[in-house]
């Protein structure tokens, strides 16, 4: 949920509801259940899935939450959107044009140029994220009547600072901004500037924070203090996702964690929106008055759970069109929900008051049609509508490598190790990939904390035939992330390169031992088993190949290949 995009809302209601002051949405249990505390509710038990005892793989955690919280939450505003029918009527064009633009350019976007859709997640998400909390804020403190407008101005500085700050210091959301900076052909950054940047905006963070600590004194000594339970939420929203992208940024579940507690909130105020504009409003029939009543919660998050479940095709489908299909429809849905989300739920509109329960519930005002403000909206969003179509001409007038292309390419230079060093036949391929190749350098040296950024780097700097330049760099991330699975693995196939047996022993049984998943086990397995197979030791080789079946058991095949070409070699299990 957003509130108005302008950190200055007047217009927020200059008094509170009827009776005393209630500083709660919902309700003092239900408000800390559902909205202020969520995040101390989802850590203990996403963690306890992802432990030992339970055993649910943080993959699988991170596939189901994408499906029925992430795309599942899109819903309720897609209801409102196309339920309330004075909403429907005020902004008709834009919810009856908006996702036949989306679908008319997202099959082009997404051939060509699939990096769009990623970078406008990046930064939209962030900004969604950092509204939806300053929109609770704003309510809270409607609901005690504090509506100053230098509060509201310091409550969305705090999340406008805080929020991207984080990113800053999250080693994996930096090295993703530095790919798709250079992707669009952005200027070279000094891997200096970059903790230059990050101590820069704590610094500006922290300023902020004392200006609205102070500005919290001055409004309390006025007698019109600020809602505590807002301070609470901030301490939530924020502390949160700084836990979810800098202390977890390894793991994968630092996005799972946050996307629960961001879509638990969103479902909640919602539900209790939509009930309470059903309420007062008599003009409600139909589908609305069914779903939003008194003992229909059940059934609302049937739907949302439905609607989240067509997440889960992409995971399931071998057809590649399918699953393109899918995957396009999922990232429409969050596209159309963040940008719905910036105008749907403006505080300044009075019916929004009404049913948040922050103004006196007056008669339900009159319809108002779209007017000059559709032109004003348009030209907010010429710029990315020009940037789409310079895309285009550009694709038609100056063609580059296909998406195809730098996909395989990819997969061959950046995600795994080549038996050659050979380079492409072409000169725009070997263009394109010598530049991939200085990026990824670039990257690495910006983020020596980032794991993948050190990895993709190696394996370009080994398919270049740079083994020893793979070796120190890999030698390095193992030395600062001792317990990674994955640089030991990669470690240990430079090593076989390099023909340094012994040493590639040494770092897959390191894989093995730090291993948390099943392909990480298999993987160090069987590379243990080809080695101790060169080495003729059959019985190591054995048990190794053993343990790497008893694990995934489909890789049966792959062994038989090997005992075909080796049979005096390879025993059988």
């Amino acid at each position: 949920m957003s509130a108005n995009a302008h950190p200055l809302p007047q217009q927020i209601a200059r008094s509170p509801a009827s009776g005393s002051p209630n500083p709660w949405i919902l309700s003092s249990w239900w408000d800390q259940l559902l909205i202020v505390s969520t995040p101390l509710l989802v850590v203990p038990i996403v963690f306890l899935l992802a432990s030992p005892w339970v055993g649910v793989q943080a993959e699988t955690i991170a596939i189901v939450v994408t499906a029925f919280f992430a795309l599942g939450h899109h819903l309720p505003g897609m209801i409102r959107a196309y339920g309330d029918q004075e909403l429907f009527q005020r902004f008709r064009l834009r919810f009856i044009l908006t996702p036949l633009t989306l679908i008319a350019v997202s099959v082009p976007l997404y051939r060509h140029h699939y990096d769009v859709f990623l970078l406008t997640l990046y930064f939209w998400g962030c900004w969604h994220g950092l509204m939806q909390l300053y929109g609770f804020v704003r309510i809270y403190d409607a609901k005690v009547g504090s509506t100053a407008p230098i509060t509201a101005y310091l409550d969305w500085l705090m999340c406008l600072s805080w929020f991207p700050t984080a990113l800053l210091f999250s080693h994996r959301r930096t090295a993703e901004f530095l790919g798709f900076w250079y992707s669009f052909g952005g200027p070279t950054i000094p891997p200096a500037a970059i903790p230059a940047f990050r101590w820069g905006a704590l610094a500006l963070s922290i300023s902020v924070m004392i200006a609205f600590l102070v500005n919290y004194a001055v409004q309390s000594a006025r007698g019109r203090p600020p809602n505590p339970v807002k301070v609470m939420m901030l301490a939530s929203g924020i502390g949160f996702w700084w836990f979810s992208f800098v202390y977890l940024q390894f793991s994968g579940l630092s996005v799972t964690l946050y996307e629960i507690a961001h879509d638990v909130q969103y479902m909640a105020i919602t539900w209790l929106y939509n009930c309470r504009r059903v309420k007062s409003n008599p003009e409600f029939d139909g589908f609305m008055r069914f779903v939003f009543r008194r003992g229909m919660a059940l059934l609302y998050l049937g739907l949302i759970a439905g609607y989240g479940a067509l997440g889960l095709v992409p995971t399931l489908v071998q057809d590649g069109s399918v699953f393109a299909f899918f995957n396009a429809f999922i990232l429409i849905s969050t596209i159309l929900h963040y940008y719905y989300d910036g105008f749907i739920w403006k505080v300044r509109e009075k019916s929004t008051q009404t049913s948040l329960g922050v103004a006196e519930a007056d008669r339900p005002p009159r319809p108002t049609l779209a007017g000059p403000g559709g032109f004003a909206h348009l030209m907010k969003w010429s710029p990315a509508i020009l940037f789409v179509g310079w895309l285009f001409v550009t694709d038609l007038t100056d063609p580059s490598l296909s998406a195809e292309t730098k996909k395989n390419l990819t997969q061959q230079y950046e995600q795994q190790l080549s038996n050659s060093t050979a380079l492409p036949k072409s000169e725009d391929e070997q263009s394109w990939l010598y530049t991939e190749f200085v990026q990824a350098q670039n990257i690495a040296a910006s983020v020596p904390d980032d794991e993948s950024a050190q990895m993709r780097a190696a394996f370009m700097l080994a398919n270049f035939g740079q083994n020893e330049e793979a070796t120190k760099l890999l030698e390095r991330l193992v030395q600062r992330q001792p317990s990674s699975a994955d640089g030991h693995q990669l470690l240990g196939e430079v090593y076989v390169h390099r023909g340094s047996f012994g040493q590639a022993i040494q770092s897959f049984e390191a894989a093995l031992s730090f291993a948390k998943t099943k392909k990480q086990r298999t993987n160090a397995n069987l590379k243990l088993g080809e080695i101790y197979l060169v080495q003729k030791d059959s019985d190591r080789a054995k048990a190794h190949f053993q343990a790497a079946v008893n694990e995934s058991p489909q890789i049966q095949s792959v062994l038989k290949s090997l005992r075909k070409n080796e049979p005096n070699s390879v025993p059988e299990n």
